[in-house]
């Protein structure tokens, strides 16, 4: 390292008794910006600066004053690390819930099971091919939920050996679009409305009626 002379001593003490002068001090502080801003150190403007007088003195070269603002802590622009800035917590993702079909009151659902309930409209499928019944389900159950009615009955027969096909299909087919839409609930009927041979269909409330 470099021995400090007895000119830069003498800047040293002069700017710790508040003599320097403060436009050399933005002066000086404006060049070394710049020189970082270029991307290389600050240098002095000739490699032999040519001294001047200032109130009956040699006026210190642009290295030796940036030599004592780094000896008093100011710190060239290029070595002060960037600022850190922290992020703050991520807030936990709140999942949408999704309303399912509204089912029965536990009233609604007891009287059924007594069969307490009459149905206001019923089909019976009795006779008809897989594929007309399908075709006679939708027709029924889309003009009984256009009439308001809430609870109807679909006869599907238990069939020989109490698998009929229809037995089978006319659940799964309730639970499908379009029909599925419109419907609340669907549950074996009461003996006295023909037991595991006919469906009670509980129908949603229709805007129309």
């Amino acid at each position: 390292m470099r021995k400090v002379t007895a000119e830069e001593r003498e800047l040293f003490l002069a700017a710790l008794a508040g003599r320097l002068p403060v436009k050399m001090m933005r002066a000086v502080a404006k060049a070394v910006a710049k020189k970082a801003a270029e991307g290389a150190p600050p240098e002095p403007k000739s490699a032999t600066p040519k001294p001047a007088h200032f109130a009956g003195r040699r006026r210190a070269s642009d290295e030796e004053v940036l030599q004592f603002l780094e000896a008093i802590g100011f710190r060239h622009p290029r070595a002060m690390p960037p600022p850190v800035v922290i992020a703050p917590p991520l807030k936990p993702a709140v999942k949408e819930r999704v309303k399912g079909p509204a089912g029965l009151d536990g009233n609604t659902k007891k009287k059924l099971e007594k069969g307490e309930i009459a149905p206001t409209a019923k089909l019976d499928l009795h006779g008809l091919t897989e594929a007309a019944a399908h075709g006679s389900l939708l027709t029924f159950l889309a003009a009984a939920h256009r009439r308001g009615d809430r609870l109807v009955l679909v006869v599907t027969g238990k069939g020989d050996t109490g698998r009929g096909v229809l037995k089978q299909m006319v659940p799964r087919w309730l639970d499908e679009a379009p029909m599925a839409k419109i419907i609340v609930d669907k549950r074996w009927a009461h003996r006295r409305h023909g037991g595991e041979g006919a469906l009670y269909v509980y129908l949603r409330k229709s805007t129309r009626a």
